[in-house]
């Protein structure tokens, strides 16, 4: 808002006078009390002699004070910096003295008698109405006679008249003089009182008691009660600071100070505005103090006055935040400021219609601030274009026109102050985070470049784009056009018109100022003079507003529009002479240009002849190479007089050193482009494959032809890079040639000798790396040259054509053209030779500059003779390998076996000789630890189709498991040893249990008797000997085998071993010999049963401890066509609990054949205990059988006896199970026993069971 008064424009905030804090020398008067009128004459003039509040602690009240100003805070309603709370302050420090506005003009002299009465004063004939020095009623103010509003008015109000006035204090702490400075404070603080009282103006007044630094007062709180009491001030009107507060301390005490007075501020200005509308609402011009009586001057019409007071009603609201209200007033003096009888009746000569026009100006602002404010930011569009369209109207009709640089002028700083309006709101739609704060989570949403219309609008109405608000890069964008044709308007005024207002006779001045307009504008003189004289510097506010455009485009990521702003500015560098700091801006920008991308080729193409322009004048070569390269593109459009020709850029040039120039492709219009394929997707290892590279023109018609050095092809992946140098002047002959097309067959080869292979500087390779191929490198205008070659991979994996580096190597200069190759393209052409010439074929390759390289197919077979569907745990597996050589040459062949499985245990890998005549049957000494994977095995040169045959060998684990048998064979030809092929074979192996098992534990009654508990042993020297050791149980195991093979077993022994016994019993196992050697056939599916007998004896009489037996079962196998050495299984049995020291009983079946079909059974009651036992037995009866036998008896038995229950069974029918239930209760500790199933009887879940024979 440059150009307008600072207080007519700036936002308005309630005043604070800060008296009495800081430095203690004279304020100097600044600008606007020198042109507030009466000021020093009648002003009400307030000071006081004691010292201003200094030192440390006034000057951080100060500074803390001035943390809290809100003049450079957003001009929005929302807490901020420099803010206490929504509501903020601006402060100003006076010291010890301070000037107020006068209430009322002095009389005028004409009224005053010509005589002179005692003392030297003259009493007034008349009685004069009195106004204010800034009324045009009174005859020194600016606005006399019909002037509407000054920006004194508003600085006064703003800066000189506050709504409260903080009074600092020094507070003694001397005990000895703390009574008379008290008394000091009290008279300055009353008289401070009485000064404000008496200037009518109602001023809250605060006052702040600063205790200084030294000793401490005992009483302070007393001191500063008495002091309040003498002043007649309350808490909130008196306030004591202690000494020392720290920084938060200060800034709290101070947020209580502004607190305390908001409400008062608001009330003060909510007075005034009272005031203004009593004075509106008379409806009455009041008379002047001196009626105008010279030319045709008159009063200020009553539709001015109207705009005065609702002026003055809308700057009080601003004080009070109260938007809407002062919107109001703005748009009701607006409209009353262009009714028909205020600016219309200003003759557009007068200096009235500047100031009218200003004040309008004004009153737009206010109301877009007021607008933008409270959120309506379509309304404020439309209030700026209203205003806009309101002054041209009024230009064109009253002014000097619309045609002018003047309204040039003034549209482009319309549109800075709606950008500026827009920043100083900080309208939150347009808020952009900080990007140099970072972030945990930084955000990806794009920032808005438009607001949407408020909900006063509705939402189907459809409002033109213009319409809406845009963030500050439009309108800036705007304020440079208006400024450009500004200056095109001033450039085109006739030189007399230009000439100083000394030099040119007074008939042309008077001419001259009926044709410019110079509304806030210099005049023509000044806006551009003639050679010799200043002028205004148009490129200087051109390069401001486009930075600023730049910025704000930038932040909203509108990056063409950004490059735009950049390249204006560079532009207007440029018009300056400014070449360094033009080419400091334009070069970066020209590099990356997205113009480019987007193919805007005219912006691309304006852009590049001024970096060219940049280039020659600063003497770059690099860059001026560069963009001769790119202005030979066809995509730009020719000059018809431009000589194209690269070789000539540096003509004229003192250049020093050789210029070497990178260009990347995308960083610049294309002047030559390439396409790269190859001829199929896949390829192999040692046979050739056919690639083709296309090179065309896109040089202009008339440009001279271009000879690259050579052309060098990068790949990524197994290839060596390929260079293609220039034979031009060899003058080869072409392969084949068709119109504009030239076709090219080339065969690489290593580096000649002659060639030289290092690379220079600005080579973008190794070329001791690559393969070197010739061909004719000159491309004229709109030519194709297709370049076919062969290539022999000598690695498998994937292959990818990267880019094409162009290079040119001349005496003035080298290029290198960095062309990335594009290996996503639709569809792409192969050329070939017809009958009738070159044809194209249409390549259906989704990735064109891609090939997989495969592996040279191997021609080496291996094979596994003899391999079984299924091996078996435990099993020594030998498997047999067979290498045959069917390739066409000997090889030489190394062979790698890895095993791979899930199993935790590997095993481990062993190869066997069977063919070498100087390798046994033995193991070799060569397997890896790990037992995973083998080194190489060597098996020599193979000759063509010979075979070599070894074996392998591991022990299977005892885990069932998969295994992977993977086997590589790595060989190479005898004529190829750098080509290494690999055949790979792999084998599923899977290991099975051969055998399982199933084992049934019963218990019996062993023959031989107990020992006798009364018995003594013998006597032997004194010593006694005891004849047993321990009870004697006896139990038998069952073990039924079944086969889980594929084929036959052999069984040739099986064997129950005793792996374990626990507490020191004994235990004997006594096998049948005959069935337990005897080798058996168990076919698959089959099962075979054996019995063991274990006879279970006790440690010590007294050890009443159970005993755990752990067996297992050995069984001892072999495939029954397998003549290798037998497997050995083991097979662990269920842990079986011996219990010696616990009572049990033994039902058995004794066999009789005189007395059928009786059954007897045996109840056999053991007491290993050393106690004595009663047990109760009852007998069921059932209805599957009768018997025999005690009903209910009682059985004591002694300690280490047993004794035997006899009950005959007659079954009530033959050839079933009957299932007599004894049951068995020890009566001391009244536990129920539970009867196992011996000799001829079987236990179950429902209990005993006897099978009774039909015969």
């Amino acid at each position: 808002m440059d150009g307008y008064p600072a207080h007519y424009v700036s936002h308005n905030l309630p005043l604070v006078i800060l008296f009495g804090l800081g430095s203690t020398d004279p304020k100097p008067r600044d600008s606007i009390e020198e042109q507030y009128p009466l000021l020093q004459e009648k002003g009400i003039y307030i000071s006081s002699d004691l010292p201003s509040v200094s030192g440390s602690a006034g000057q951080e009240l100060l500074d803390c004070f001035h943390d809290f100003d809100a003049k450079d805070a957003a001009w929005n309603n929302r807490p901020g910096k420099g803010k206490m709370g929504a509501m903020g302050f601006t402060y100003r420090s006076v010291g010890r003295a301070f000037t107020l506005p006068p209430h009322k003009a002095k009389p005028p002299s004409a009224f005053l008698s010509p005589t002179t009465e005692e003392g030297g004063l003259r009493r007034p004939s008349l009685a004069p109405v009195l106004h204010s020095p800034l009324s045009p009623l009174s005859p020194e103010s600016p606005l006399y006679p019909d002037g509407i509003m000054s920006s004194v008015w508003f600085s006064k109000h703003q800066w000189l008249l506050p709504s409260a006035i903080v009074s600092f204090f020094n507070f003694s702490n001397d005990p000895n003089s703390s009574t008379l400075q008290d008394n000091k404070l009290k008279s300055e603080i009353n008289a401070l009182r009485t000064s404000i009282t008496t200037s009518s103006y109602k001023l809250r007044l605060i006052v702040v008691l600063v205790c200084e630094d030294g000793g401490a007062d005992p009483n302070p709180i007393e001191r500063v009660a008495n002091i309040r009491r003498a002043t007649s001030m309350d808490s909130k009107s008196l306030f004591y600071v202690p000494s020392r507060l720290s920084i938060i301390e200060t800034q709290a005490f101070v947020g209580t100070i502004l607190a305390s007075i908001q409400p008062s501020c608001l009330e003060y200005y909510r007075d005034l505005s009272k005031h203004a509308r009593r004075k509106r609402n008379r409806a009455t011009v009041p008379p002047p103090t001196v009626p105008p009586i010279y030319g045709t001057s008159q009063t200020l019409s009553g539709q001015g006055w109207t705009v005065r007071y609702e002026t003055k009603l809308g700057f009080f609201a601003e004080f009070r935040q109260e938007m809407d209200a002062a919107s109001r007033n703005y748009e009701t003096a607006y409209e009353s400021l262009l009714d028909r009888d205020v600016f219309e009746s200003i003759a557009s000569w007068s200096p009235r219609f500047g100031e009218t026009r200003l004040l309008a100006d004004v009153l737009a602002i206010r109301i877009l601030r007021c607008l933008l404010w409270t959120g309506q930011t379509t309304s404020a569009v439309q209030s700026w274009s209203n205003h806009r369209a309101s002054m041209q109207d009024l230009v064109d009709r009253k002014g000097k026109g619309s045609g002018t640089y003047g309204w040039e002028a003034w549209e482009a700083r319309w549109s800075a102050i709606m950008a500026e309006l827009i920043d100083k709101v900080d309208v939150p739609i347009f808020h952009v985070p900080d990007q140099t704060v970072p972030s945990e989570t930084p955000s990806l949403e794009v920032p808005d470049i438009y607001a949407i219309p408020e909900k006063a609008f509705s939402s189907d109405e459809r409002l033109p784009p213009w319409d809406l608000l845009h963030h500050e890069g439009y309108w800036l964008r705007r304020s440079t056009q208006k400024t450009k044709a500004r200056r095109k308007l001033a450039l085109s005024m006739p030189k007399e018109d230009r000439s100083s207002p000394g030099q040119s006779p007074a008939s042309h001045i008077a001419s001259k100022s009926h044709l410019y307009d110079t509304y806030l504008c210099p005049e023509p003189h000044k806006e551009y003079g003639l050679p010799g004289h200043t002028s205004f510097d148009h490129g200087a506010l051109l390069i401001k507003t486009f930075s600023k455009a730049a910025g704000q485009f930038t932040k909203r990521h509108q990056h063409r529009a950004a490059e735009r702003m950049e390249f204006e500015m560079a532009r207007e560098y440029m018009r300056a002479g400014r070449w360094e700091e033009a080419m400091g801006l334009i070069k970066p920008l020209w590099q990356n240009l997205s113009w480019r991308r987007e193919g805007w080729w005219k912006l691309v193409e304006e852009m590049s002849w001024a970096v060219r322009a940049c280039a020659r004048h600063l003497g770059d070569g690099e860059v001026l190479v560069t963009v001769e390269w790119e202005l030979l593109s066809n995509s730009l459009t020719p000059r018809s007089s431009w000589q194209y020709d690269i070789l000539k850029c540096l003509d004229g040039l003192d250049i020093e050193e050789k210029p070497i120039a990178t260009v990347p492709y995308d960083s610049t219009a294309p002047s030559l482009s390439a396409v790269f394929t190859f001829r199929a997707t896949e390829g192999r290892v040692g046979e050739p494959m056919q690639a083709q590279l296309t090179i065309h023109s896109h040089l202009h018609a008339n440009s001279a032809a271009i000879r690259l050095s050579e052309l060098a092809i990068t790949f990524e992946g197994g290839l060596p890079g390929l260079t293609v140098v220039d034979n031009s002047r060899q003058r080869a002959p072409l392969n084949i040639s068709i119109g504009s097309t030239f076709v090219y067959h080339i065969t690489f080869d290593e580096a000649p000798e002659e060639l030289d292979t290092t690379s220079p500087p600005s080579s973008m390779f190794d070329k001791t790396k690559s393969l070197f191929g010739a061909a004719d490198l000159v491309f004229s205008p709109g030519t194709d040259k297709v370049f076919f070659f062969t290539i022999v991979p000598r690695d498998a994996g994937e292959v990818v054509a990267s880019r094409v580096c162009l290079s040119m190597r001349e005496e003035q200069f080298d290029l290198n053209v960095i062309v990335p190759l594009r290996d996503h393209v639709s569809r792409v052409s192969w050329w070939l030779q017809g009958e009738t010439g070159l044809l194209r074929e249409k390549l259906d390759l989704e990735h064109p500059c891609s090939i997989s390289i495969l592996p040279k197919p191997p021609k080496m077979q291996i094979t596994f003779p003899g391999l079984r569907k299924a091996y078996y745990t435990d099993e020594i597996v030998e498997i047999q390998v067979e290498v045959t050589n069917e390739e066409v040459e000997d090889t030489d062949v190394g062979v790698v076996v890895q095993l791979i499985g899930n199993a935790q245990i590997v095993p481990v890998i062993h190869w066997i000789s069977t063919s070498y005549p100087e390798s046994s049957n033995k193991a070799d000494n060569d397997p890896v630890a790990a037992g995973t994977i083998t080194p190489e095995h060597s098996l020599g040169r193979l000759h063509s189709s010979a075979t070599r045959s070894k074996t392998l060998m591991f022990q299977a684990s005892s885990e069932t498991a998969e295994y992977t048998l993977e086997l590589k064979a790595h060989y190479h030809l005898v004529s190829d040893p750098h080509t290494s092929i690999v055949k790979a074979e792999t084998k599923e192996l899977i290991f099975i249990r051969p055998l399982d098992s199933n084992f049934e534990f019963r218990s019996h009654v062993h023959s031989d008797p107990w020992p006798n508990y009364f018995h003594v042993g013998e006597v032997d020297d004194g010593r006694t000997v005891p004849k047993s050791t321990g009870i004697i149980q006896e139990w038998s195991v069952t073990a039924k085998l079944a086969s889980f093979a594929l084929e036959p077993l052999l069984i040739q022994g099986i064997r129950l071993n005793v792996q374990e016994i626990r507490h020191g019993a004994s235990c004997q196992v006594v096998t049948s010999e005959d069935r337990s050697q005897r080798a058996i056939v168990l076919d698959p599916n089959g099962s075979i049963d054996r019995d063991f007998k274990l006879i279970v004896q006790d440690s010590t009489l007294e050890d009443r401890h159970s005993s755990i037996l752990r067996l297992e079962l050995e069984v001892l196998w072999k495939l029954r066509t397998d003549s290798a050495n037998a497997v050995t299984t083991f097979m662990p049995l269920p842990h079986l609990t011996i219990p010696f020291g616990e009572p049990r009983v033994l039902a058995s079946v004794q066999k009789q054949t005189t007395l059928a079909p009786l059954v007897y059974i045996l109840y056999t009651l053991e007491n290993p205990s050393m106690h004595l036992l009663t047990f109760q037995l009852s007998m069921d009866s059932s209805e599957d059988f009768a018997f025999s036998g005690p009903k209910i008896v009682t059985v004591q038995l002694l300690p280490l006896s047993r004794h035997t229950v006899r009950y005959s069974l007659l079954p009530a029918r033959k050839g079933s199970w009957i299932r007599p239930n004894l049951k068995v209760v020890d009566i001391g500790f009244g536990k129920t026993l539970k009867v196992s199933a011996a000799d001829g009887c079987k236990g179950d879940k429902l209990g005993l069971a006897i099978w009774v024979d039909k015969e």
